[in-house]
């Protein structure tokens, strides 16, 4: 019994120890601009901050990722909505062949059986560039999606990266694990 307080009361104080190291300055991305403790960057404060990570110019790295992600996000924005147009000219498309092929058969039924089967096919053709249209446009959609949303997630990561590198420079090099030591189970401290 008498260890297991020990060891709580080990914790409570590396955990007392641990917070004089935090940083208090945490840097978080939102969309494309980074927030700096809860308050949005101005564009020259961001730039400021990009120049000089750890001694590196992360500037270009942000505004490439910031571009690979817009493109990414308005292709998949872009192909959603045309897949969407696409499926419903398909679906339209298929509704005039099928009411097509009807009418034709009603109508082309007046001049007997061979009139009805060419009123038929010829009423079923109509809605045939409505459903090629529609086909054309849902596969040119769903490549715009499959192309745009990694590029989205892509671009996001880097810009993900860059902000974690940020706060990493900031941080300390102590750290608090649990785990195996050489000695068993315990708090390991690293400096």
């Amino acid at each position: 019994m008498k260890s297991w307080f020990i060891t709580l009361v080990l914790i409570m104080l590396s955990t007392a120890a641990w917070a004089q190291y935090a940083n208090p300055e945490v840097l978080k991305r939102t969309g494309s601009h980074m927030k700096l403790d809860g308050v949005k960057l101005t564009a020259d404060e961001q730039a400021a901050l990009l120049a000089d990570i750890d001694g590196t110019d992360y500037t270009k790295a942000w505004h490439s990722a910031s571009v690979m992600r817009g493109t990414g996000m308005g292709l998949a924005i872009g192909g959603t909505a045309v897949a969407a147009g696409g499926i419903v000219t398909t679906f339209l498309g298929l509704v005039v062949t099928v009411v097509g092929a009807g009418t034709g058969a009603v109508v082309g039924s007046i001049g007997g059986e061979e009139s009805a089967q060419n009123a038929a096919q010829q009423g079923a053709q109509a809605g045939s560039p409505y459903t090629t249209g529609g086909l054309i446009a849902t596969g040119v959609g769903l490549a715009a999606l499959g192309a745009g949303i990694p590029l989205w997630v892509i671009g996001g990561t880097r810009m993900s990266k860059i902000t974690d590198s940020f706060n990493q420079s900031q941080s300390s090099s102590a750290q608090l694990t649990f785990g195996s030591t050489p000695s068993g189970v315990g708090l390991s401290l690293r400096f």
